[in-house]
């Protein structure tokens, strides 16, 4: 039997440990063992505390949740949209980034060596985009939809959450305000898309594929910008 559990405790268990990490990473980068310590730590912590709290605070049992074919076709052509935007905004406004910046802090995290870089790649794209579908579209979106009662608000409430950590990172890769507005606007919007999605198919695969699916636009990006 499931158990009444206060849902913003949840929420609050992990919202803000990604906005942490990079944070601490960014700002004590110089001690490259400590940051990456601190790093594997915030990532299991965001692994265990959405499970424990679902099965041990609420009594829920395990579900794979498994995708149907139709949420996978969505998903597939959601993230093909997305990267078909992502790229297309590259071409208009990236000659306004400047690479200098991002490629300066890129060096601090070993980014610019291209084993590196692809072993990050590969790291961000198949594991990193399924635990943040995991944490926030599963997770905070419905434990959001417990707090606020309301599909809608808890949309808002984790596309906000999970735009505000990746805003920081910008800012630390050399964005300036009106590039970060935009690029935050494209995650608020891409964010509100995936929990969309989890509701509309009760499975984080389907949100993974079309997350994952964009970061290879990003990815492919950050390639040219680096080794091109």
């Amino acid at each position: 039997m499931q158990k009444q559990a206060n849902p913003l405790i949840g929420i609050s268990l992990v919202a803000f440990v990604p906005t942490i990490s990079i944070l601490f990473t960014l700002n004590y980068n110089n001690d490259e063992l400590t940051s990456q310590v601190f790093f594997m730590a915030c990532k299991f912590w965001l692994l265990i505390a959405p499970a424990y709290w679902f099965l041990r605070v609420e009594g829920n049992v395990i579900s794979w949740s498994l995708p149907n074919r139709e949420g996978l076709i969505l998903g597939a052509i959601t993230g093909i949209v997305m990267s078909g935007i992502i790229v297309l905004m590259w071409f208009l406004f990236g000659d306004t980034i400047d690479a200098d910046a991002m490629l300066a802090e890129m060096e601090t995290t070993g980014l610019t060596d291209i084993r590196i870089y692809v072993a990050g790649m590969l790291y961000w794209i198949f594991l990193n985009s399924l635990l943040e579908e995991y944490v926030f579209r599963w997770f905070v979106t419905t434990k959001g939809l417990d707090l606020l009662g309301s599909e809608i608000a808890a949309i808002i409430l984790s596309a906000t959450l999970f735009t505000l950590h990746h805003a920081i990172a910008l800012h630390y890769y050399g964005f300036i305000w009106w590039q970060t507005i935009m690029a935050c606007f494209g995650l608020l919007s891409a964010a509100a898309i995936w929990s969309w999605l989890y509701f509309r198919h009760k499975s984080i695969w389907v949100c993974w594929l079309s997350h994952a699916i964009c970061d290879v636009a990003v990815f492919s990006i950050g390639y040219i910008l680096i080794f091109a």
